[in-house]
Formats: structure tokens, sequence, C-alpha cells
């Protein structure tokens, strides 16, 4: 891999490591919504949402991308 490059110089700046505790907590919040849709309407016909609705993405700790127009060689290695 060491002639592996990257095409474009787009990068993701971020303030976490990872997005699992931020897609647990949404992942609980669809969940309980499924449980109290389920008591409401025991057919099961009408569903809750997804888990986007709950939760934007961009709420994340993980989110976001920039584009950078003069990187530096060491940026641009796979």
């Amino acid at each position: 891999m060491s002639r592996s490059r990257r095409k474009t110089p787009i990068f993701a700046h971020s303030s976490a490591e990872n997005d699992h505790p931020w897609k647990q907590r949404v992942a609980r919040r669809l969940r309980h919504r499924v449980k109290q849709a389920l008591r409401h309407d025991r057919d099961g016909d009408r569903f809750a949402g997804r888990p986007w609705d709950l939760d934007s993405c961009c709420s994340s700790d993980k989110d976001g991308k920039h584009y950078v127009q003069h990187p530096a060689a060491r940026l641009m290695r796979k």
C-alpha cells in the first residue's frame, strides 16, 4: 500500500474516536419509539420511523468533512 493515494483531498474533522456511543443512543431511542407505537396500535401497520427521524446525523460527535486546497503529501497517503 505504499503507493496508495487519495484521489480527492476531502478529510473528516471530528471530536470523537468513533460513532458507537451516538449510534447506541439513537438505536435505543428508536427501539423505545417502536415499543410505544406497538403499545398504541397492536396491528403493527404503523412504523415509528427511522433512526434519523429522531436524531440528525449532523448532531453526532463525528460529523462533517472539509476540502483541503493544497494538502500535504502525508495527508494524501492511505
